[in-house]
């Protein structure tokens, strides 16, 4: 199993959402990813391993 994990960082803004979802669109196509995680709050989130399933 593949997961891709996002994380982004700096308030809500039209680049950010477009950016995640444009990594999302690309990762739902690719049978090389079988879970799209995000990170919440950043780095953090990965060092915490505290994740969402952006896939669901």
């Amino acid at each position: 199993m593949k997961n891709l994990v996002v994380a982004q960082s700096g308030g809500p803004t039209a680049v950010i959402n477009a950016t995640l979802v444009g990594v999302i669109e690309y990762a739902m196509k690719s049978p090389k990813v079988d879970r799209i995680l995000g990170a919440k709050n950043g780095i953090e989130g990965i060092l915490e391993e505290n994740f969402v399933d952006l896939k669901s």
